[in-house]
């Protein structure tokens, strides 16, 4: 692969409490941190936002808005900023090239709480997509592909999400609970899918896999996974980091496509 063609990343994030414990998760993103080569930009396709249409942000100001978009955490993380410089020349770019509108938006922890850890200087653009809620899954596939040409551009594009995630089954009390069977289950399948670029699977999971919806009572944190499919290239070579899991029920998997 060229030199200049940027990696396409899928990460777990967890919980917010991430941002402020050191953890084998975060000390995973850390060392990454040393491995990643230096974008033009960053796109990040966050499961926190998720509305009905797909759209681009873009910013009103030099930097964009930190978003504190988690409720009943520890003062301490509603202290943490992550002002990343804004670009919208390039926000234009996104959105004409998926022929989507531009909405006004800061960044929602989905977004900077991994960047914090991977770019912690917040030197570099971050644009964020959104995802459709009303998309049928094939269509969110279609739309990775559609920005597979921006990783020859020197963009990032980083899906941030979780293979499993249901709140109502997290041991919010033990971060290193071990891993119900059912996420185990689920995280098996995706890994396999996606290790061997099986997207048929990846899309008819909810068919394919019966513990699926157990551990996606809502898809927003599965679908940042199908658009980082899409922008997989032939001469990918894959790697998997953080291959773990948190709170008893939370998949901190993640891809590398580079």
């Amino acid at each position: 692969m060229s030199n200049s063609t940027m990696p396409s990343l899928f990460l777990g994030h967890g919980s917010p409490m991430n941002l402020i414990l050191d953890n084998s998760f975060t000390e995973a993103l850390e060392a990454l941190s040393q491995e990643l080569p230096t974008p033009k930009a960053i796109l990040v396709i966050s499961a926190h936002w998720y509305t009905s249409q797909t759209a681009v942000s873009m910013s009103s100001g030099i930097a964009s808005e930190t978003i504190y978009d988690f409720y009943g955490f520890p003062p301490a993380l509603y202290e943490q900023k992550y002002e990343s410089p804004s670009n919208n020349t390039l926000s234009k770019h996104i959105a004409t090239l998926l022929d989507v509108p531009l909405i006004e938006r800061g960044l929602d922890h989905g977004a900077w709480m991994p960047l914090h850890f991977l770019f912690p200087k917040a030197s570099t653009p971050i644009i964020q997509l959104s995802l459709n809620k009303n998309l049928p899954l094939p269509l969110h596939v279609k739309i990775g592909e559609q920005l597979q040409v921006l990783r020859d551009e020197g963009i990032m594009i980083i899906g941030s999400g979780n293979l499993t995630h249901n709140l109502s089954m997290v041991d919010f009390y033990n971060m290193n609970a071990p891993a119900v069977q059912w996420a185990q289950n689920v995280d098996t399948f995706i890994h396999n899918a996606f290790t061997c670029n099986d997207v048929e699977s990846l899309v008819r999971i909810e068919e394919r896999c019966p513990d699926f919806k157990t551990a996606h009572p809502s898809i927003d944190h599965y679908l940042p996974l199908l658009y980082i499919a899409g922008t997989r290239k032939k001469e990918d070579e894959l790697k998997i980091i953080t291959p773990f899991f948190q709170n008893a029920s939370l998949s901190m998997r993640g891809f590398i496509l580079s």
